[in-house]
């Protein structure tokens, strides 16, 4: 069990969460959204200490980082996984006694260290662990040939699973798990979604890979960098999408204008901000309108504003100038003819495929590809 109050943590001077109190129970799968993931991780597993507040464990943590620490590059595969559980130590002490007793003058001495040796290997799990260990790896696929090997012969993908199949065996009571998924194949990555589900410990897992979060998490820690604070949502990853979703359409409505654009493109500044609206016909006090209150024009327009300059590098525009008077159109297709990046547009507007200049064209409905001529140009117009 983890357990935060009133946590800061920093990165350098920015202060990236503030006041954080939150908890990781057994059973809790926790999976995290927003900037600031690994750090937080690694304040959570010890690496880093909180700037202010107190972060409480109970019981053991096991923490796989992205980049995990080298292990002693002659420990054999095997070994290294065992070593999660001591197991390794107590086996070279029974081989060490084994081979003692073969040598009549210390037979004696050699069964009590064997005895002794035999009931630590038997304590920590013995062989039915040592079979735990075997099953792990190669459910995380790594292959017979390899657990005889030192670890550091192996390539930067097989260690990184070695220290994951290690961090299972062991058995913390709270995995942190960071991208656990990379270098995995898709039989591995299914063994995996399947171990960690069945687990009955806490788990706080960050991973790209939506549907390892569908099936293991059963709440949502979500990074709010802009107010320094931590969302904590008590569902799986689909309701918070749309629980998300949903609030946050209710605040752009009551955002003005001019906040919209700014929370989409934080990277400008106020005057910049203003200037792109501008462009946009939001000039003066339409600046300052909730957006709730915009007609269905006004919105094509503010939309198109904020996807330009939010740094997406591919827009997909579906029929952008319906519902535009003809001043908001002239300036939609300018920003259009002005976009640096790629665009996919569906339109039956000659002016809107005029500012496209498009070098492609997609048939529809059979889905054939081409490459663009003023031929086609005659075809929107008829559709």
């Amino acid at each position: 069990m983890i357990t935060l109050r009133g946590v800061d943590v920093r990165v350098g001077a920015r202060l990236l969460l503030s006041g954080v109190t939150a908890h990781v129970a057994p059973g809790d799968r926790v999976g995290r959204n927003g900037a600031g993931k690994t750090t937080l991780l690694k304040t959570l597993a010890g690496e880093l200490q909180p700037a202010a507040g107190t972060i409480t464990r109970t019981g053991e943590v096991g923490y796989l980082p992205q980049d995990p620490a080298a292990a002693d590059p002659s420990l054999s595969v095997t070994a290294r996984i065992l070593s999660a559980r001591g197991l390794d130590e107590a086996e070279r002490a029974l081989r060490a006694a084994e081979a003692a007793m073969r040598d009549p003058a210390q037979q004696e001495r050699a069964m009590r260290r064997y005895v002794r040796a035999e009931a630590e290997f038997e304590a920590r799990g013995g062989y039915a662990a040592q079979a735990e260990a075997a099953r792990i790896a190669a459910g995380l696929g790594l292959p017979d040939r390899v657990m005889t090997q030192p670890v550091g012969t192996l390539p930067g993908g097989q260690r990184r699973r070695v220290e994951l199949a290690r961090i299972l065996f062991a058995g913390q009571g709270t995995l942190l798990l960071d991208e656990p998924t990379n270098h995995l194949d898709a039989d591995s990555v299914a063994w995996l979604r399947s171990f960690l589900a069945s687990r009955t410990g806490g788990l706080v897992l960050i991973s790209h890979d939506t549907t390892l979060l569908d099936d293991t998490v059963n709440r949502i820690w979500r990074l709010d960098a802009d107010r320094a604070a931590l969302e904590v949502h008590n569902t799986g990853r689909r309701t918070y999408l749309a629980d998300r979703d949903a609030i946050e359409r209710g605040r752009a409505r009551q955002r003005a204008v001019v906040e919209n654009l700014a929370a989409a493109a934080p990277h400008l500044g106020d005057g910049e901000v203003r200037r792109i609206l501008g462009s946009f016909l939001f000039g003066g006090d339409d600046a300052g309108k909730p957006a709730g209150v915009l007609s269905g024009g006004e919105k094509t327009r503010l939309a198109l504003a904020t996807l330009v300059s939010s740094q997406a590098n591919v827009l997909l525009l579906d029929e952008p100038t319906n519902n535009l008077d003809p001043a908001s159109r002239d300036e939609v297709l300018a920003a259009v003819a002005s976009y640096q990046g790629a665009v996919v547009m569906v339109t039956h507007a000659d002016k809107a495929v005029e500012a496209l200049r498009p070098d492609r064209v997609l048939l529809l409905p059979d889905g054939v590809e081409d490459m663009w001529n003023s031929d086609y140009a005659g075809l929107v117009s008829l559709a």
